[in-house]
């Protein structure tokens, strides 16, 4: 077995101690990710604009270890503030308008996150054999 890890790329956020990605047996393990920009700062913002930059970051990783977004098979989300599930729930409803495409996800609420974000989203991504 090969384990293959993404450490930065064009466009992804950099400057972390850990690896963005780790791959091993069609397997990508994709580290939490907040709203970061490509310098690996926080961007603050309303929670949808939080969120949305999260996944970005999540899917410009994922295709930098040679995954497509329909490949993430699960998500995990951890909100800085449990209220926010909705706004949460109505955001995955706009990116997975038919919920049989949708990743299963995981969410739970935290003490604290990194940088004071209001949320960090990690992946799990499997090429289909």
């Amino acid at each position: 077995m090969s384990i293959t890890r993404t450490l930065d790329g064009p466009d992804l956020p950099a400057g972390f101690p850990f690896s963005l990605a780790t791959t091993a047996n069609g397997t990508c393990f994709i580290s939490g990710m907040p709203a970061l920009g490509d310098d690996g700062k926080y961007q603050p913002g309303t929670f949808a604009e939080e969120v949305a930059l999260a996944w970005s970051n999540i899917t410009r990783i994922a295709t930098a270890s040679g995954f497509t977004q329909t490949e993430i098979a699960y998500v995990q989300c951890v909100l800085a503030d449990i209220d926010d599930y909705s706004a949460l729930n109505d955001w995955w409803r706009r990116q997975f308008p038919d919920a049989a495409a949708a990743p299963a996800r995981f969410t739970f609420q935290a003490g604290a996150l990194p940088f004071g974000c209001k949320i960090e989203i990690q992946a799990v991504a499997v090429h289909a054999r």
